[in-house]
């Protein structure tokens, strides 16, 4: 026990030691509550980056299918999310808001108006809510891509195989119906390539036929950006991947000599669009995720490869235009079809992936059904299994 006389000056002493002490303790206090805001801040812009970019991967696990990249000499399969340096993409966040949060507001926006009207639309009018605002979505994508939501800003682009291309004034009924190229846009499909899309999806959804989305020549990626916001629209984002397949430098010189029209397909600047403008295009509407995968070189080089990490798939659509390009997926792929699962052949009427196909079926004893979309693509559905003859591919022996 201290047992010190206590004095004035022991007192005054005292009570200067308390009141520095209290004058501690609230400086001390207001570093920490600086330090807190600060970090509070610090977390907020984080998690705001988090949500709002996806540009780079946040997380120090990456999420996939399968492990990647996976790189050869003239291929690669990879993750954009990941695998890009997030200074080489065009956009540093995504410049339309979420499909989720787009269609929660138009589920609302619909639910308020149908106040006011009798709906009598023969489209719209047996849909649920929901559904209506997911139609609206979609719609909203397909103007987007197909770039005819910018009216005359937009230009016409003939589409012409050249070294220099020239954009004339807009004409909406070409886009539509995919005669043209565009300027603004992401896609050359027309309106009932892109409602195809729509359809098939749906319903391999809907019906559960297992497997991933995969096109094989995405040019600026439209149709692909389409079903990933098709996919996202409908919940499976979790649960479907979509591949991206591309040299992303333009079609192959056609030097295998396969087919006669195989030839003067390449040096078409137009047609030659790099990797990190495709990515791009995905994540300015929020649809880089980790389930798309970018397949980059030609396909004789990269469809061998994916196919052994490619488990099933729902839909094949192929753009390769060339009798080779087409040859290479199906050789490669078409037994990772489900059964009731789809093949679209973008350019089939006067194209030489048709006859790659039909020589296809010839060789393997089938005849599918084939329905046109339009003047141009056609689809069929894979109702029976087959085994694939390699050896004709591995020997050039397709007829």
């Amino acid at each position: 026990i201290d047992s010190t006389p206590i004095n004035s000056t022991t007192m005054r002493a005292n009570k200067e030691l308390q009141k520095d002490g209290i004058l501690c303790r609230l400086s001390h206090t207001r570093i920490l509550s600086a330090g807190m805001f600060l970090f509070m801040a610090f977390t907020f812009f984080e998690m705001r980056n988090i949500e709002t970019s996806t540009l780079k991967s946040f997380s120090t696990t990456r999420v996939g299918p399968f492990q990647m990249p996976i790189e050869g000499e003239s291929y690669s399969i990879s993750q954009p999310l990941y695998d890009l340096e997030k200074g080489k993409m065009f956009v540093d966040h995504p410049l339309y808001d979420s499909p989720q949060n787009f269609i929660s507001y138009f589920e609302k926006h619909i639910d308020w108006a149908m106040q006011y009207v009798t709906n009598e639309d023969k489209l719209t009018s047996s849909m649920s809510r929901r559904k209506h605002a997911i139609f609206a979505y979609i719609q909203f994508m397909k103007s987007m891509v197909s770039a005819t939501a910018f009216n005359d800003a937009e230009l016409s682009i003939p589409a012409t195989l050249k070294m220099k291309n020239i954009g004339i004034t807009f004409d909406a009924d070409k886009r539509k119906n995919g005669a043209d190229w565009t300027f603004l846009g992401d896609t050359m499909t027309g309106w009932a390539r892109l409602d195809n899309v729509y359809k098939l999806l749906t319903e391999v959804i809907e019906n559960n036929i297992p497997g991933d989305y995969i096109e094989t020549g995405v040019w600026r990626g439209g149709s692909s950006i389409l079903a990933r916001a098709i996919i996202t629209a409908l919940g499976e984002k979790d649960n479907r991947v979509s591949y991206v397949c591309d040299s992303f430098s333009g079609l192959p010189p056609g030097d295998r000599n396969l087919d006669k029209g195989d030839k003067n397909w390449d040096n078409t600047p137009y047609l030659e669009i790099p990797y990190e403008v495709v990515a791009s295009n995905f994540a300015k509407y929020g649809l880089l995720d980790s389930n798309v995968i970018f397949v980059k070189g030609f396909f004789r080089d990269s469809m061998f490869p994916l196919s052994k990490e490619v488990k099933r798939l729902s839909i094949m659509r192929l753009d390769g235009d060339m009798y080779e390009s087409t040859v290479d997926v199906l050789y490669r792929l078409y037994d990772k079809l489900s059964l009731g699962g789809y093949v679209i052949i973008d350019d089939w009427f006067g194209f030489p992936a048709r006859t790659a196909c039909e020589d296809f079926f010839k060789v393997h004893g089938i005849n599918p059904e084939i329905i046109a979309i339009d003047t141009l693509s056609v689809y069929w559905k894979k109702t029976e299994e087959i085994k694939i003859q390699y050896w004709r591919y591995e020997q050039s022996k397709f007829k």
